[in-house]
């Protein structure tokens, strides 16, 4: 940070949702106060405000991705859904879930415009997909646009995988800020997973 201040130029951080605790039932905003759960959430958002020291640090609040380069939760589902192999998904956390390729549109977009806007100091923005879905809801999404059964998917509650650290229940973020800022909201995560089950398709033809 002590580096760029002479240059003035937005520093942009991206972060997680895993800095809210997943109480609250609804979903977060940026003036919600972060309550993470874990060390990993603490260290996020320990980083969060140290970028915010910073007069133009702008944190960008992603939530569960998606998308090419990276194998991701999508990415497990469709691999056995496609091969009629049995899958299990948590009915009992909900997040935002977000596609990489509108993600990195969607910084690129919002970068333009607080180029053009006054100077603000920093701030922080959600930008996810819109919309919220339980683990389930995504599951049972690809094996309807798969062609798959949905008896091959297997409903658990997080508390049966034992995780190394503690993950929120619900923390689906609202992205009305940024669709303030930049014009409009990105497109729903249904539209995007179609987006994506079309890119996966035309890789592997």
């Amino acid at each position: 940070i002590e580096a760029i201040r002479p240059l003035d130029p937005l520093f942009i951080q991206l972060n997680t949702d895993y800095v809210f605790e997943g109480a609250k039932g609804a979903p977060y905003t940026e003036a919600d106060a972060p309550n993470p759960l874990s060390v990993y959430g603490r260290s996020k958002w320990d980083a969060e405000q140290l970028a915010l020291s910073y007069h133009r640090g702008v944190v960008v609040r992603p939530s569960t991705l998606f998308g090419p380069g990276r194998t991701n939760f999508c990415d497990y589902l469709i691999q056995r859904l496609k091969a009629g192999q049995p899958v299990e998904a948590f009915v009992d956390q909900s997040t935002s879930p977000t596609y990489t390729v509108d993600l990195a549109q969607g910084i690129g977009a919002l970068c333009e415009a607080l180029a053009l806007a006054p100077a603000q100091g920093s701030r922080i923005y959600h930008l996810t997909n819109t919309g919220a879905a339980a683990r389930i809801e995504v599951a049972e999404w690809l094996a309807d646009a798969l062609g798959a059964p949905r008896e091959l998917i297997k409903r658990i509650p997080m508390r049966t995988q034992r995780r190394p650290a503690l993950r929120p229940a619900y923390s689906a973020l609202s992205s009305a800020q940024f669709a303030s800022v930049v014009g409009q909201p990105l497109r729903s995560w249904e539209q995007a997973l179609e987006s994506y089950l079309a890119q996966r398709a035309g890789v592997l033809q």
